[in-house]
């Protein structure tokens, strides 16, 4: 299952509250562990869980959207395209040839999220190793 969060959607005062709950998650104390009550049954909060509703309000409170999706869930084409800011022709390239595993159900392409987010991270990390490797020649040939 999947959950998308529009920032326009969110009145003034959910921003306010968002980014007052922010503050307290990144304070000084930096919570461990959180409590939260629901209805009249308080809950421990683990931390596995704070960590990503963290990651969540930040993006929130930014004003960015979010989307929320199982690793394990199957995205199409257009969704992968989404998720890699790219066209979708070219993420439906990508998974016809093989660079994003994925599999035929009829006519349909699909892929996991897990494999997509794989390679956008393996892009990422070689776009770094590139500006990296760019700054260090411009450093070696002094035009840095």
């Amino acid at each position: 299952m999947s959950m998308t969060q529009q920032p326009s959607r969110l009145s003034s005062e959910e921003q306010g509250l968002l980014r007052a709950l922010l503050d307290a998650l990144r304070g000084p104390e930096h919570p461990v562990t959180a409590r939260i009550t629901i209805g009249r049954k308080p809950l421990e909060v683990p931390p596995s869980a704070l960590e990503l509703m963290t990651e969540v309000v930040e993006h929130l409170a930014a004003g960015r959207a979010v989307a929320v999706l199982g690793a394990d869930e199957e995205i199409s084409p257009r969704e992968a395209a989404e998720l890699l800011a790219v066209s979708r022709p070219f993420a439906a390239r990508l998974f016809d040839e093989g660079r994003i595993p994925s599999r035929r159900v009829g006519t349909h392409r699909r892929a996991l999220v897990r494999d997509v987010v794989t390679y956008r991270d393996q892009q990422k990390a070689a776009r770094i190793a590139a500006l990296d490797e760019l700054a260090a020649e411009s450093q070696r040939l002094g035009l840095y």
